[in-house]
């Protein structure tokens, strides 16, 4: 897991000058999480979304299909098939749920952004709001483990940062600043 990470930092870093400052403070939470493994810490796994985003979230209108969440209408998740430049072999294999987590709480940067003006303090009340959401459904809160959710969010950060670097440089702003928020802090 930390290995593959690390992995993909070194590549983009060497891709995407911008983050060469930010390297050594996303290393630490791969190397924080790395320790925890080395101290026979063990995370849950099973297979996941992998590329979760509000954008693969669908709401049905009332009087639609009823779901887990009871009532009319409902949400449906689409596009199982997870990030389309990774290996399939990698995106089959069992993962932490946490990924799923920091997949949702990296897009609700990417939603406060298209507000004018952007609304910087609206997504952080949605990821706390999701968070606390998720603890209340699965029973178990993604904040409580910090180190692995930090360093999933830095994951998806650094794989958004190669992403708009290559595809659309005019939001490279939107992951760079979660960048510089995770490498300057020990814990999200």
């Amino acid at each position: 897991m930390v290995d593959g990470m690390t992995e993909r930092l070194e590549a983009a870093v060497h891709a995407v000058p911008a983050l060469r400052p930010h390297a050594s403070g996303l290393r630490s939470a791969f190397t924080a999480l790395d320790d925890l493994a080395a101290e026979g810490r063990t995370w849950t796994a099973q297979r996941v979304h992998g590329d979760l985003h509000l954008g693969q979230c669908l709401r049905s209108p009332a009087g639609g299909p009823s779901h887990a969440f009871g009532g009319g209408g409902g949400w449906s998740l689409i596009d199982f098939e997870g990030e389309p430049a990774r290996p399939l072999a990698e995106r089959r294999m069992p993962q932490p749920p946490v990924r799923d987590v920091a997949g949702m709480l990296r897009s609700f940067d990417y939603a406060a952004r298209s507000a004018d003006p952007p609304q910087p303090e609206w997504a952080e009340r949605c990821r706390a709001a999701y968070c606390s959401g998720y603890a209340e459904a699965a029973g178990r809160d993604p904040r409580t483990d910090p180190v692995l959710l930090r360093a999933y969010e830095i994951d998806k950060a650094v794989y958004e940062v190669l992403y708009e670097a290559r595809h659309r440089p005019e939001w490279l702003p939107v992951p760079m600043t979660a960048v510089r928020r995770l490498a300057s802090s020990g814990l999200t």
